[in-house]
Order: structure tokens, then C-alpha cells, then sequence
């Protein structure tokens, strides 16, 4: 069961070191160096910290300076009822090189995360275990620094990480790195994620769910290859992906994020969230204005702020199953009402994004929802892009495109629907929209389709250059390291 994983990533992280501060020998004493395999998945295990840190960090995070309000609350498909502030940072692209608000969470975090891969990979090898388990823990390793690495590399450009255990292992080492080159970073993350994906296994058994599999890597290799617009390479990467077998489409949409059917054949990697200590899902609390009545009579917080303009809800076509996760009408204490009908403020602001159905545990702000990460349905759109590119209306293309629309129950299209290419790679946008919103991709979709800083010019945004494709490197860390160049605009 997940529990299992959850709480031993509560002791690991005890034992290495919490803050995720680089480990090095001559700092362990003899009562803590690791010796055995339960010291190895001890450590491997708390590795995990940097990405499931709880609702206030990682990758289930949805609170300011988070990776998911990066990639969300500066698109098109967020909108913020509480307004103002660090959102109006967001929305309007006002952030700057001391914008802490916006980066804290993501620059020195995930750098200091890799550093702690590279040292205990060093601290797993003298460890006497079993040879076929050390290497999947390699592997587990790897995956997690390629995944930091590209999120760092898809929002500051190449980053200045250090990768080589005689440095990062050193006490005394006054090394001061610069950034590498593009070159050098696409392929750092494009070897250490292949390196996981060809010796990482397929699935865990239930108690290691949420561990890096071998598809979450291939997700990284997929995700790099659409950043590049490496059509032909994203093409092999989502066919690997499918000829594992092992996803599919479940029947219904809201089914996916639903804490009764965690660990389902749609997700390639979830973050596991419980109820209880602070390693819940507290998306609700987030979404749900105070007028909302849970019909259920499950306690839910009610914050209110998260919405999705009108003008992405009118995206949806009648009828569409994903509606169901997406309201325009709430229960209230008077019953079902059209939010657009109300004339106050928390209702004009957008549509109510219900993504993950309230747990029947809830205490409140905490459920138990795993947190989903990558997804079949993001596969599938994404080898639909790439191959339109490589062949425009192609029939696999748009026969892609169509399983995901089935299952929402909406209308079927056709290549006769479309004047070409561009045409069908618009289309492409709306759907990705329309099957994965608020689920932290839209930046990365609204960059590659060339609409980032177009529609960040509709919302009034005072700097909308292409400087604003990247987020400026710490102010801090470029006073700590003068090799460190800034992004240009910044």
C-alpha cells in the first residue's frame, strides 16, 4: 500500500538530512554511514522528499512558488479570485531576478535535490545487498535527477548544476560552476533518463507505488523531445510508451483523480497522498468557493481562490464528460446555481476546477488523493502533435486524438475538419486544455505552440518579450556565483 511508502519516506528524510543539504563521508559517523540494504532504501527512499514534501512542497505543492503555479498561474487557464499580489505577479509576468515568491521553491531546491543524487549514488556503492536492487536504486536516482533537470532546464534555461562526486563530495571545495552550455544540458538529461528508462522496472509492487518507474522516464524523454520540437524522436518516445503495455484510458474522466481508484492504468506517475501528517492533496481547499455545499456532508475547506476563465470553460462543448470536473454551476444552500448568474465577484471570476473528487477521509483541507503527475491521455495528445507535424492529418493523428474525445463522450472530428496543419495543431492546444487543465502542463503546450506571450498580451501583461519564456535566475544565487550569467531581459 502507499502508506508503506509514504511513512518510510517520513523516517528516510529524517535520516538524510531533510533540507537536502549535499552529504558527504567525512560528515556521517560510524552510527549513521550506511551499511545494508535497509540503510540503501533508507536513503533512496528519502530522495523522494524534494518531489512528495507534502502540500506545501514537491510536486503536489499548488501554493505560491511551487513548480505547479509556474507552469499554471502564468497561462491562460488559471485566474486567481483572490487577485492582486504574487498572483498579479504571475498573471502580468512582473516577476524580476529577487521575485523569491516565484522561484523559491524550484531553483535551489531541485539543484541542491541533484547534488544529493549524485553523493548518495557514491554512498550506495560500497553497500553489500543485492546487485539487481543496487541497480534499480542507480536508476531511481537517475530518474529523479533527470526529471528535476529538465523542470530546471524548461524554466531557467541551462542550469548550473554539478554532477561530479569529486566535487560535490569535497568539505573544502570552493568550486563555483557556470552555466554549461545547451548542448551539454539537453544531453545530461536526455543520457540520465534514458540510462533510468532502460533499467528501471515497468511497476512496483502496490507498497513501492510511487517510486520513478520506467515510464516516468521515457516521460522525460518524451517531454525534452516536444521542448525541442524533435517531432521525429517524440514519435519513437511515445511509441516506446505505448508498446509497454502497460496504460490505458480509463472509462471515466473524473475516475482518474479519484481517491478510490488510485494506482489506476492511466497513471504513469502519481505522487501519493495521504490524509494525515502533511502529505495530502489539498486541491478543494484551493477550488471550492464558501457558497458550495458537499452534497456528501463531507468537511471540505473552502479557500475559493483557483478558478478557469470563462473564456477556457466555453472551450467545452455540451455534453463533454469533462465537464463534470469543470463547473459553471455549483450546489449552494439554495441549490444548483449558474455561477455566471451570480452577480458577485467570486462567481464572475471563472469556472470551479473540481479535479479530484473529495475523499470520504477528508479532515478538512487534507485528502488523500494521489497527486497525478503524467498520464496516458498527455501521451497520446502529445504523439498526436508530433505526428501532424511530421504528417499532417495523418490518420493515426487524428485517430489519437479521438480516443481521448470518446471517452469524453464528445463529437468525433475528422482530417476533413481541418485546412492542414496548423489548423489541426490548434485544435491540438484546445484539446490538451480540454483533457488536462489545472494539471500543470499549459506553459510548456502554450510555449511550444508559439501562444505564451500572445495570450499573456490579452491579459494585460506589462512585459510579454520573449525574455519572459524563461524565468530569471535568482538574484542570490548569481551574488553567491559572479560565473553565473542572468537571462537576458533580466
Amino acid at each position: 500500500m502507499k502508506k508503506i511508502f509514504l511513512l518510510l519516506l517520513g523516517v528516510s528524510l529524517i535520516y538524510s538530512c531533510e533540507n537536502l543539504e549535499p552529504q558527504v563521508f567525512d560528515r556521517l559517523s560510524p552510527s549513521n554511514y550506511p551499511k545494508n540494504e535497509e540503510d540503501a532504501r533508507t536513503l533512496i527512499t528519502g530522495v523522494y522528499g524534494i518531489l512528495n514534501r507534502g502540500a506545501y512542497g514537491g510536486f503536489s505543492d499548488i501554493s505560491w512558488q511551487s513548480r505547479w503555479v509556474m507552469n499554471t498561474a502564468t497561462t491562460d487557464e488559471f485566474v486567481c479570485y483572490w487577485g492582486g499580489g504574487v498572483w498579479e505577479t504571475y498573471a502580468k509576468f512582473l516577476w524580476n531576478s529577487n521575485s523569491e515568491h516565484v522561484t523559491a521553491k524550484t531553483y535551489g531546491p531541485y539543484i541542491k535535490a541533484i547534488t544529493n543524487c549524485v553523493n548518495i549514488a557514491v554512498q550506495l556503492e560500497p553497500i553489500s545487498m543485492d546487485a539487481e536492487l543496487k541497480a534499480r536504486y542507480r536508476a531511481e536516482l537517475k530518474g529523479i535527477t533527470a526529471l528535476l533537470a529538465y523542470t530546471l532546464y524548461d524554466f531557467y534555461g541551462p542550469t548550473a548544476i554539478v554532477t561530479d562526486p569529486a566535487i560535490t563530495l569535497d568539505p573544502n571545495t570552493n568550486f563555483q560552476p557556470e552555466r554549461p552550455t545547451k548542448a551539454w544540458m539537453l544531453n545530461f538529461i536526455k543520457s540520465t533518463a534514458r540510462d533510468a528508462a532502460d533499467k528501471l522496472p515497468v511497476v512496483y509492487s502496490s507498497q513501492d507505488y510511487g517510486r520513478i518507474t520506467k515510464g516516468t522516464a521515457l516521460m522525460v524523454l518524451l517531454k525534452l523531445a516536444m521542448h525541442e520540437k524533435d517531432w521525429t524522436e517524440a514519435a519513437k518516445i511515445s511509441k516506446e510508451i505505448m508498446d509497454l503495455k502497460q496504460y490505458s484510458l480509463q472509462v471515466s474522466y473524473s475516475s482518474i483523480f479519484a481517491v478510490d481508484n488510485e494506482m489506476n492504468s492511466e497513471i504513469i506517475f502519481a505522487i501519493p497522498c495521504l490524509t494525515v501528517n502533511d502529505r495530502y492533496n489539498n486541491w478543494l481547499a484551493h477550488v471550492l468557493p464558501s457558497e458550495y455545499v458537499e452534497p456528501n456532508g463531507i468537511p471540505v475547506q473552502k479557500w475559493g481562490g483557483y478558478k478557469v476563465p470563462w473564456t477556457m470553460f466555453d472551450k467545452f462543448k455540451n455534453g463533454d464528460e469533462r465537464l463534470k470536473s469543470i463547473w459553471g454551476s455549483i450546489n449552494t444552500s439554495k441549490g444548483m446555481v449558474d455561477l455566471r448568474s451570480i452577480n458577485e465577484s467570486w462567481a464572475q471570476t471563472g469556472a470551479v476546477p473540481y479535479k479530484y473528487p473529495a475523499d470520504p477521509a477528508s479532515t478538512g483541507e487534507a485528502h488523500g488523493n494521489d497527486w497525478v503527475v503524467y498520464r496516458y491521455a498527455d501521451v497520446l495528445l502529445l504523439r498526436a502533435e508530433a505526428l501532424n507535424h511530421i504528417s499532417p492529418l495523418s490518420s493515426e493523428a487524428v485517430g489519437l486524438i479521438n480516443m481521448v474525445r470518446n471517452r469524453a463522450k464528445t463529437t468525433t472530428i475528422f482530417a476533413s475538419d481541418f485546412a492542414g496543419e496548423n489548423a489541426l495543431n490548434d485544435f491540438i492546444l484546445d484539446e490538451r486544455f480540454r483533457e488536462l487543465f489545472m494539471e500543470g502542463h499549459r506553459r510548456e503546450d502554450l510555449i511550444r505552440h508559439g501562444k505564451y506571450l500572445s495570450e499573456a498580451k490579452k491579459r494585460g501583461a506589462s512585459y510579454s518579450d520573449e525574455s519572459r519564456l524563461l524565468f530569471p535566475i535568482p538574484q542570490w544565487a548569481i551574488n553567491e556565483n559572479k560565473k553565473i550569467q542572468q537571462n537576458p531581459g533580466y
